[in-house]
């Protein structure tokens, strides 16, 4: 397999009108792709006439949303076998510095016989630019890129791919060190393919993944309560425990008022389906809280959630026995 194929982002660029900007000492920058606000490109640019060299140089622009570190990689081609992989380099880019790569004789990649350039005097670049990381506006963080492969991680069979209307991938370590229970590892069949249930949508699940990756994202009740279904799936106790912490953060942080707000004209409806969801998904801790918000309120709602329990009917001492099975699972 090619070299290029390990980066994220790789192609073959001709690079145009090269006896000119010899001639004229520097080339325009030619811009190849653009990733998460990131422009990447490459020019020609040539030494002084002492060395009589020039060398390509790999540059990218686009502010904070840079990675502090890339993966580079450039190979210039040419036709004579002798030249092959002669002017190959791979480096670790610094933010937005320009990375310049091998010098090349000006003589020798004048001279047809080498094969540098083609009738058109252009020259033919093989480049790879390797995102491990995205920044994130809204989150106002870095994230991973599972957009794109592991690098190198399909040659190492070190990647997990997931398949949805769109595929994402993740390193396979990282993610089946959670799965103590073997769920994806089942799911997988051994394929390091794991196709994403319909219900569950893309960009859910790609949250899930972050999370499990160790992102600490900052997310609305309702996403958190989705993702929590795709952890409980898989039995991702990390993503499960981080969603309840945030999710009772969520709802800690409004007052009695504004809660009623959110919870619509039926609370008690609202509160019996979190309760519900809570219990059926062993969130306890959550649990917990919304039973003693529940009881611990007299806005209309605490004595009809009690009837639906039956616990006005209910004796002191079996008062006692509910109250600690519910809240603190315990008897």
């Amino acid at each position: 397999m090619c070299d290029r194929f390990k980066y994220s982002h790789n192609g073959i660029f001709k690079l145009p009108n090269v006896p000119e900007i010899i001639a004229s000492g520097n080339g325009p920058i030619e811009w190849l792709f653009e990733f998460n606000g990131v422009w990447c490109g490459i020019c020609l640019k040539s030494s002084d006439n002492i060395t009589n060299m020039v060398h390509p140089v790999m540059v990218a622009y686009g502010g904070e949303t840079i990675p502090s570190k890339t993966l580079l990689f450039l190979n210039i081609l040419s036709e004579n076998p002798e030249f092959k992989n002669k002017f190959k380099m791979e480096a670790l880019a610094k933010g937005k510095d320009p990375i310049c790569y091998p010098k090349v004789s000006i003589l020798d990649l004048l001279n047809l016989k080498n094969g540098f350039l083609d009738e058109n005097g252009a020259m033919t670049i093989e480049y790879g630019f390797h995102f491990e990381g995205i920044f994130d506006d809204d989150q106002e963080m870095w994230k991973f890129n599972l957009e794109s492969k592991p690098f190198d991680g399909e040659l190492k069979k070190n990647m997990i791919s997931y398949k949805g209307d769109e595929i994402l991938y993740s390193h396979k370590q990282l993610v089946l060190f959670h799965d103590s229970h073997s769920k994806i590892s089942d799911e997988m069949h051994g394929m390091d393919l794991l196709g994403i249930p319909q219900k569950f949508e893309l960009e859910i699940f790609e949250k899930f993944l972050q999370i499990a990756h160790g992102v600490q994202l900052k997310l609305e009740a309702l996403e958190l309560m989705d993702i929590i279904s795709i952890a409980h799936r898989y039995k991702i106790r990390n993503v499960l425990k981080y969603c309840e912490r945030q999710l009772l953060m969520n709802f800690q942080q409004f007052p009695e008022d504004k809660f009623r707000e959110k919870s619509g004209k039926d609370q008690l409806t609202t509160l019996s389906v979190l309760i519900k969801y809570a219990g059926f998904l062993n969130l306890n801790n959550l649990l917990a809280f919304l039973l003693k918000y529940l009881m611990g309120r007299s806005w209309g709602v605490k004595n009809r959630f009690s009837k639906e329990f039956g616990f006005d009917r209910m004796k002191n001492e079996s008062k006692k026995i509910f109250v600690a099975i519910v809240l603190y699972g315990e008897h």
